[in-house]
């Protein structure tokens, strides 16, 4: 599959005055320039097959970071804010609140009443992403370098908003990861900005404003990851890599208290690694329940039961996975009911270990439906940050794992 990673720039002078930028040209900020080069040093290792950016200056000057050759690409350019251009963002919400709510709840309106639509914003977008992925190639990797709302736009479409916006807006320099070609994309990382500190801006706002943070943290590499299999609810170690993954994450990440993990061995020996204190085992923080498939690797399932698989993966029919295992459905609402009961502490990061079927079932229902067939299997030892805030859960990023970004540059 390809892979590209979407790039919002770097801090801009329009940014830190608090103002609605969209096709205005303002150049970065001094702390802009900071992101800038500490999103160099991190890309430094990594080469990219080609990269695309947005023709205004805050995009092009962040490219120029970790790119020695770039084009531009006008599909790239900002949202048309219509008259919300260069207002400041309290005053867009103060006076224009009820459209400004639509938009972001699901709804096609224009920006400032004159400007773009976000479909029409998602649509050319597509066309730039198409364009890299038709160059790069099948096995290549890409960068495109753009906007918050350009990106926002590209990430309704993935995670689309039914009933409430369900994430926040990409950070400054922030890394967003989509891979699969030009028919299908998957969501693999959203929002990481670990360059710039653990905690985004937004999780660290919210933790700063009382609210509780979640930390969806999947278990380390089994066998059975390795070797394809079905593990549903059954109880697999962690293999080597798993065990220094685990040990990466809590050096990166530090201890965690309160802990809660899913009794399985694979989340319970992740838990151990990251946990301030003794992890408290939480019976609905399990994998989805695979019935006879426990065990198989999906060549042999996809053998032995090709009708049911096409049905469930390729026509979308939730039914139960081997023949008595759990729906999609079931796993959801298990993963909802189960993460809004943990007694969570206010202000604090609390973490929970469990697994990649039951965060991407958790966090395919924050928009208000059920959108997780866009959503890539985390990594494991990733972490995804939820804000519970008043008006419900957000997204503030997804899979987040800095630590593999080392194994990997060590293998």
């Amino acid at each position: 599959m390809s892979e590209i990673v979407l790039i919002r720039h770097a801090e801009s002078a329009a940014n830190v005055a608090g103002w609605w930028q969209g096709r205005g040209d303002a150049d970065l900020s001094p702390e802009g320039i900071a992101q800038a080069t500490a999103l160099g040093a991190r890309l430094s290792g990594r080469p990219f097959d080609a990269v695309v950016t947005s023709p205004l200056a805050r995009a092009r000057e962040t490219a120029a970071a970790f790119a020695d050759t770039f084009r531009t690409d006008d599909d790239l350019i900002e949202i048309d804010l219509g008259a919300w251009e260069d207002l400041p963002i309290e005053d867009v919400g103060r006076d224009h609140g009820p459209l400004l709510k639509s938009i972001y709840g699901g709804g096609d309106d224009q920006f400032g009443g004159t400007g773009e639509r976000l479909s029409e914003v998602a649509a050319r977008a597509g066309r730039a992403v198409a364009r890299l992925a038709d160059e790069i190639g099948p096995e290549g990797t890409g960068a495109i370098v753009t906007h918050g709302g350009v990106i926002d736009a590209i990430f309704s479409t993935l995670l689309p908003s039914v009933s409430r916006r369900p994430h926040r807006m990409a950070a400054n320099t922030a890394l967003t990861h989509l891979v699969g070609g030009p028919d299908r994309w998957w969501l693999s990382r959203f929002n990481d900005a670990t360059h710039l500190g653990q905690l985004s801006p937004y999780a660290r706002g919210h933790l700063d404003s009382g609210a509780t943070v979640l930390a969806l943290i999947r278990h380390g590499r089994t066998r059975a990851n390795v070797e394809g299999r079905a593990q549903g609810q059954s109880c697999w170690g962690l293999d080597d890599v798993g065990e220094e993954q685990a040990k990466r994450l809590a050096a990166w990440y530090g201890p965690l208290d309160p802990v809660f993990t899913s009794p399985l061995d694979r989340a319970r020996a992740t838990a151990q690694a990251v946990s301030a204190a003794e992890p408290v085992e939480v019976d609905g923080l399990k994998e989805i329940a695979m019935g006879e498939w426990e065990g198989l690797d999906f060549v042999e399932i996809r053998r032995r039961w090709p009708d049911v698989v096409k049905s469930i993966f390729d026509d979308g029919e939730d039914l139960p996975r081997g023949g008595h295992g759990e729906t999609w459905a079931a796993v959801t609402e298990r993963a909802v009911s189960t993460l809004s009961s943990l007694a969570a502490a206010p202000g604090r990061v609390t973490g929970v270990v469990t697994h990649g079927g039951l965060i991407r079932a958790y966090v395919g229902t924050l928009g208000g439906g059920a959108a997780s067939r866009s959503l890539a299997t985390p990594d494991n030892t990733s972490v995804t940050h939820i804000a519970l805030t008043d008006h419900g859960p957000v997204l503030c990023d997804y899979a987040l794992a800095p630590h593999l970004d080392e194994m990997a540059a060590h293998s």
